[in-house]
């Protein structure tokens, strides 16, 4: 379990060194195949603590046609460590979180997505949403800290891999990111 935690901290403390990676096409893939459950399961172990801090409850609700894919398993775990660290920052104590998964397009694609019960997004802000260095809003910026790299960044590493990343929000009610991944067959290096 260290050498998980270990591996996750280590992603998300040098994303602002993936940035430059992505930027210069010099980013690396490598798909393996893994078990979706347990790589979510190594993410939640860190998220968890922060969540329970504001009794907030994480909820995995898991297809079982999605229980093993290939894709860079890294890359798959930073991605949704940077989802539900956000989850986390932007919903109130008592609030809940649900990450699902599926395989769907004839099990070609993994659609993951990490709703939670927070502030919500603006619908005028979802154009800022994944700019580098944004906070959506100065007094939220204060409130709830953060470089505004995490949904950027996550951005950039989901369309490496020919993925997308979408938001649905309302304000008040929280929000629902949707990442959808084509299953990895080849590596890719700095295209």
């Amino acid at each position: 379990m260290w050498r998980t935690a270990a591996s996750i901290s280590s992603n998300s403390s040098t994303m602002c060194l993936t940035s430059p990676k992505v930027e210069a096409g010099k980013m690396e893939l490598f798909p393996e195949s893994f078990s979706v459950q347990q790589a979510i399961e190594e993410v939640c172990s860190i998220i968890t603590p922060l969540a329970k801090k504001k009794n907030i409850l994480i909820n995995n609700v898991f297809s079982l046609e999605a229980s093993v894919v290939t894709l860079d398993q890294q890359k798959f775990k930073q991605v949704l460590y940077n989802l539900l660290s956000n989850a986390v920052k932007f919903t109130e104590a008592d609030g809940t979180i649900q990450i699902m998964t599926e395989m769907y397009d004839n099990k070609k694609m993994l659609r993951v997505q990490v709703k939670d019960t927070g502030i919500g997004i603006r619908q005028e802000d979802f154009p800022r949403l994944f700019a580098e260095f944004q906070q959506l809003d100065a007094s939220l910026s204060r409130r709830y800290e953060g470089t505004g790299l995490g949904l950027a960044l996550t951005k950039k590493i989901v369309e490496y891999q020919q993925g997308s990343i979408e938001v649905e929000s309302e304000i008040g009610k929280g929000s629902v990111f949707t990442v959808i991944l084509p299953m990895g067959g080849k590596e890719i290096k700095g295209r």
